[in-house]
């Protein structure tokens, strides 16, 4: 509220003026020799106009309010008071530099006057916080607020901006002593906790700002904002079900706000809980339709739950919310990656980069779209295409560890070894010791057969960078891929024993064990890994295919198969397993489309064609398995026995023939 002098409160009429101006003289005791110039009935009148000027601003009547406030100021030269109530009729009123002048002009007749100390303060605090606010703004604030600090009653607003001056100025521990008095005395006062909490935080102690918050939102008046910072603290501490508590109370008592509901659909997201986050999010899209925010985080709260059409819908409404922005074409390209289109993510995504590159947009917000457009060309074996891709990336973002690491596996896979060598050396120069890069050169040796080199590598990476599980993952791999099991153990349960809640070890050890004919070995691993985290899809798929390819357990084989094909419906590998343990039970009608599924989509691929020829043999469709163990034997070449496929190529020439 706005405090008037004790003065200006008693006046009303000329009389009773009259018999106050003895107590103006004790109030305002400035040029005394003045004063006693001034008569009487010229200080009533001034009083008068003063009384005046408050009735018409209340009125609405600016214009004859300045008049009147100009001529109480006129009558009494040494009154102070007349002009600080003009500085803040104009504060009011918007006018910033008038208020800002008649104030100085206050403080030129009374230095101490506090009610104009007060209107500069809050103006210049204003100033401040608009965008072209300079530090010069809050430090005249700040000056002009503590000259009006220390009246009988204390104002509240001029604590609270000027604790938040403290806050933007970093003068984090004034602000902290000034909050502190204040939420003692002026308890339930919600701001104060959100203020002190903030203060908090910028100094570092976070525990207090956490229990600010959490005492505030106990004893005071129930408060959206509140919430929604107890909210953000929680979720900065990724204590998922706390913030989505808090966001929930938000949300009910501000319905309306967006940023809240998103928060809290992004919360219940990473908790776990996506078909409650699509809940909150379709019902702010009901009441904002063209909020494409609120669109875009429904688009990842439905590819959690594997809703493709309803993803490429939504995409395609971004798209027409935004016809040149990115995220449509973004998120329709994540479709079409989660089912394997690859043709489709090129179509989709290359005429929009280069139409953003056309239109100068900044390269970082190209990365998501880069990447993604790389990978898709990568799939389709179109590795010209991909090299391309990524050398223009790396040119765009010359330092960036993500494209040059892309590139120089581009440039291993289409055997460009020397340009591969060339990226390393630089990228190298800008990440010393990134482990990421030592692994691709652990690529670039073995691609050219140089498996002492490899191995010199590994181990020194390994001994360089006992903190990062991938340098034992990568040479427990090493050595199982040459037959060196108990060392590729060693390493793997060494590194359980420094990261056991890392699942990449656990998986590897697994393989390692499958991989040198230990299956019992390997589903120890495999299910404590599944005991820790029940719905690793990798795990699903490798132990189900594992019992399927052995004839084990096939019923079980095939619950774990569609477990893992829940969590990614397109994965030909997990299409082909699941395939293949519906064969082994003698289910061809089962196996079938999964089969098939697999095998339009990993052409290259020897082992699911391999499956897909058998499945198609036993079907009496034996031209179409001839095609498909011809690619099989075209194909990478991996876990196959040639021989055993030709002749199967020859029974069924044989069987066609007859």
């Amino acid at each position: 509220m706005r405090l008037y002098p004790t003065w200006v409160l008693n006046v009303i009429c000329v009389e009773t003026a009259l018999v106050l101006s003895a107590i103006f003289l004790t109030v305002a005791p400035v040029a005394v020799h003045a004063q006693a110039e001034i008569l009487p009935e010229e200080r009533a009148s001034s009083y008068r106009l003063f009384m005046l000027g408050r009735h018409l601003e209340g009125e609405g009547d600016l214009d004859q309010a300045i008049t009147a406030f100009r001529q109480a100021a006129r009558l009494d030269p040494a009154a102070a008071e007349p002009l600080a109530e003009l500085s803040g009729l104009y504060a009011r009123a918007g006018r910033a530099d008038d208020a800002v002048a008649t104030g100085e002009e206050a403080l030129g007749r009374q230095p101490d006057n506090q009610t104009a100390h007060r209107i500069l303060g809050l103006t210049h605090a204003s100033s401040a916080g608009a965008s072209d606010g300079t530090p010069r703004d809050a430090e005249r604030a700040i000056a002009h607020l503590e000259q009006a600090r220390g009246t009988l009653l204390p104002d509240l607003q001029i604590e609270l901006t000027l604790a938040r001056l403290y806050l933007r100025t970093e003068t984090v521990d004034s602000a902290i002593t000034l909050l502190e008095d204040l939420v003692r005395d002026e308890l339930g006062v919600v701001d104060i906790a959100l203020l002190l909490s903030q203060a908090y935080e910028q100094a570092g102690r976070h525990d207090e700002a956490l229990a600010t918050l959490e005492a505030a939102a106990v004893t005071g008046r129930p408060s959206y904002r509140a919430f929604a910072r107890l909210g953000d603290i929680y979720e900065r501490r990724r204590r998922w079900r706390e913030a989505a508590v808090a966001y929930e109370r938000a949300v009910a008592l501000n319905p309306r706000n967006a940023n809240v509901r998103r928060r809290l659909a992004s919360v219940l997201l990473e908790f776990g809980e996506a078909t409650r986050a699509r809940g909150v999010l379709e019902e702010l899209v009901s009441m904002r339709p063209r909020d494409a925010a609120s669109l875009h985080l429904l688009t990842e709260v439905e590819l959690e739950l594997n809703n493709f059409e309803a993803v490429e819908s939504l995409a395609r409404q971004l798209i027409d919310l935004e016809p040149e922005g990115l995220r449509g074409p973004f998120v329709l390209a994540q479709v079409f990656g989660r089912r394997r289109e690859h043709q489709a993510v090129v179509d989709t995504l290359q005429s929009v980069l280069d139409d953003a590159r056309a239109r100068n947009v900044r390269p970082e917000r190209l990365v998501g779209a880069i990447a993604r457009l790389g990978f898709a060309y990568e799939q389709l074996d179109e590795l010209d295409a991909a090299v391309l891709i990524y050398e223009e990336a790396v040119e765009l973002m010359p330092r960036s560890l993500a494209f040059q690491a892309r590139l120089a596996r581009a440039y291993i896979e289409a055997e460009r070894h020397s340009d591969a060598t060339r990226v390393l050396s630089t990228a190298r120069r800008d990440h010393p010791g990134d482990v990421t890069l030592a692994l691709i050169e652990v690529e670039l040796y073995s691609s050219r057969g140089d498996f002492d080199r490899s191995e010199d590598l590994l181990r020194a990476m390994f001994e360089t960078n006992q903190e990062d599980p991938r340098s034992f993952v990568a040479l427990a791999g090493f050595y199982s891929e040459h037959r060196r099991l108990d060392d590729a153990v060693e390493v793997l349960e060494s590194a359980e024993q420094r990261f056991p809640r890392d699942t990449s070890i656990l998986f590897q050890l697994g393989a390692v064990f499958e991989q040198n004919d230990r299956f019992v070995d390997a589903e120890r691993a495999f299910r404590r890994l599944l005991d820790r985290d029940p719905e690793h899809a990798p795990t699903l798929n490798y132990l189900g295919y594992m019992l399927a390819d052995r004839g084990e357990r096939l019923q079980e084989s095939v619950v774990l198969l569609e477990r893992a094909i829940e969590a990614d419906p397109y994965n030909g590998s997990y299409l082909d397993s699941l395939g293949w343990a519906y064969f082994k039970l003698d289910r061809l009608d089962l196996a079938e489309p999964p089969l098939r599924a697999a095998g339009d989509q990993l052409h290259s691929n020897s082992v699911v064609q391999d499956h897909l020829g058998d499945l198609l043999s036993r079907l009496g469709q034996h031209a179409e398995a001839i095609e498909a163990w011809e690619r099989a034997l075209d194909g990478d070449g991996e876990e196959i026995d040639p021989d055993t496929i030709e002749r199967k190529i020859d029974g069924a020439r044989q069987r066609i023939a007859r």
